[in-house]
C-alpha cells in the first residue's frame, strides 16, 4: 500500500500549461484515463466511508483500486489488475455498491524538482494541474515554488468527485449531460 499526497488547481489560461510543458520533464506521455467510481451512497460515500472503490482503465490495463483518506491530502491506496471491466464492476456490484462517478480525462506525468506534476484535461470540468509530493521532505516549499514559478494564483480544488458532485447538484442540463456519458461509458464496457 503507498501514500499518495496531492493538491489540485483548476487552470483556465492554456499559457500557463504550456509554460508547465516546456519548463518540466516529461515522465509519461499525453494518455487517456477513465474512472467508473462506485459506492454505497453515491456523491457520499467518501465522507460516509472514509474510502472510495472505483474501476480505473489507463491504455489496455484495468486495475480496481481503493483510495482511503487519511486527510484531505494524503490517502493510502491499493490496486488489483483485471483482466475485464466488467469483472470489476460486477464485484463491486455483488457488493451492493452502485457507480455514481464516471471520470474521462486525458493526464500526462511530469516533473518538476521533486514533486510529480499530472496535467489534466478533464471531460466536463477543463484542466487542472495535480502536485503530487509524496518522495520530497519539503513539500509545501515545493508546492510553493512551483505555484510561483508558473504563476499559478487560483485556489487549490476539491476532489474531482466533489467538483462533478457540486456541478450535478446545481445544474440540470450538466446532470442531464453527465447521466447520460455515465450509462453509455457502463453499457458500453
Amino acid at each position: 500500500m503507498e501514500v499518495e499526497k496531492e493538491v489540485r488547481y483548476k487552470i483556465t489560461d492554456k499559457k500557463k500549461i504550456e509554460k508547465i510543458i516546456s519548463n518540466t520533464e516529461e515522465l509519461k506521455a499525453r494518455t487517456n484515463v477513465i474512472d467508473l467510481v462506485m459506492g454505497w451512497n453515491g456523491f457520499n460515500s467518501l465522507n460516509d466511508y472514509g474510502f472510495i472503490c472505483r474501476l480505473r482503465k489507463k491504455n489496455d490495463k484495468i486495475n480496481l483500486e481503493c483510495k482511503k483518506r487519511i486527510s484531505d491530502e494524503e490517502w493510502n491506496e491499493s490496486k488489483i489488475a483485471l483482466n475485464t471491466f466488467k469483472e470489476g464492476y460486477d464485484f463491486l456490484s455483488l457488493l451492493g455498491m452502485k457507480p455514481y462517478l464516471y471520470l474521462n480525462r486525458y493526464r500526462q506525468i511530469r516533473k518538476y524538482k521533486d514533486v510529480d506534476i499530472f496535467i489534466d484535461e478533464v471531460d466536463m470540468l477543463g484542466d487542472f494541474v495535480e502536485i503530487e509530493f509524496q518522495n520530497t521532505n519539503n513539500e509545501k516549499e515545493q508546492i510553493e515554488n512551483f505555484l510561483q514559478e508558473f504563476c499559478i494564483d487560483d485556489k487549490k480544488q476539491g476532489l474531482y468527485g466533489d467538483l462533478f458532485k457540486e456541478k450535478v447538484e446545481n445544474d440540470e442540463s450538466f446532470k442531464m449531460e453527465f447521466n447520460k456519458k455515465l450509462l453509455n461509458f457502463i453499457n458500453n464496457n
